[in-house]
């Protein structure tokens, strides 16, 4: 199913999504994504992700995977079949571990290289997509920085980036108390599966920390400069 589907602030040239897992897409959305006549698609996700459940790629779309964190350290953030085994077991030496796996991913997300990826596609004027598992967190940070370049407000940046939580709300993991699972990994669970202003901020916080400014980093780190955004809001039509 093609979840958490929508453009990048109202530009028909820069959409974002959840996995686009070839099986669990229908002949209906397969189609919607063949007449985008997206150039190029960004998978943000490991490469075991990748691997597990591969991309549907419509013909004429280059596909480019940006391994946007390490796999090995974020085992609580990515979703591969070894780390949904290391969240059942979110017990004993592990607990609380998922919770601040998931703060410390939202800084190596938002100091990621990948990104420049993203902005030389944009230089192009690209017409592409983005997307990791869920398109909420890896996804989110990305829609963050894009929509920052082209002049969004921060109100609406933290508005779109929450919207995750309804276009791809939390699964109900009461469930999972039949099979042993206590209600406090339940929480962790459920917190991991949502988005959360507090994690956007400390991403933010995390760049002003080591920059001074997500405008800071994104000169110094990446060369955008006032002239790069100026071109792709007239691109982009923004």
């Amino acid at each position: 199913m093609l979840n958490n589907f929508r453009n990048v602030s109202g530009t028909d040239k820069i959409w974002r999504s959840a996995t686009l897992y070839n099986k669990g897409l229908n002949d209906a959305e397969r189609e919607k994504l063949s007449s985008l006549g997206l150039d190029i698609i960004f998978d943000l996700r490991c490469r075991s992700e990748a691997f597990e459940k591969p991309d549907f790629v419509p013909e004429g779309t280059k596909y480019v995977r940006l391994n946007t964190i390490n796999a090995q350290k974020y085992r609580f953030v990515i979703t591969d079949y070894r780390s949904r085994i290391l969240a059942a077991h979110n017990v004993g030496p592990f607990k609380d571990r998922m919770i601040k796996n998931k703060w410390d991913s939202y800084s190596a997300i938002a100091l990621s290289p990948v990104w420049k990826e993203v902005f030389k596609a944009m230089d192009r004027g690209d017409k592409f997509l983005f997307h990791c598992t869920e398109g909420k967190d890896r996804t989110g940070f990305c829609a963050v920085i894009i929509e920052h370049c082209l002049g969004v407000s921060d109100e609406e940046i933290m508005s779109n980036y929450l919207l995750s939580n309804e276009l791809r709300p939390a699964k109900n993991r009461q469930s999972l108390r039949k099979i042993g699972f206590s209600q406090h990994q339940i929480d962790n669970i459920k917190y991991a599966e949502s988005t959360h202003e507090e994690l956007l901020l400390h991403a933010y916080e995390t760049v002003n920390k080591k920059y001074g400014s997500l405008d800071e980093m994104l000169l110094k780190k990446f060369g955008v400069t006032e002239e790069r955004k100026a071109h792709w809001k007239e691109v982009y039509k923004i």
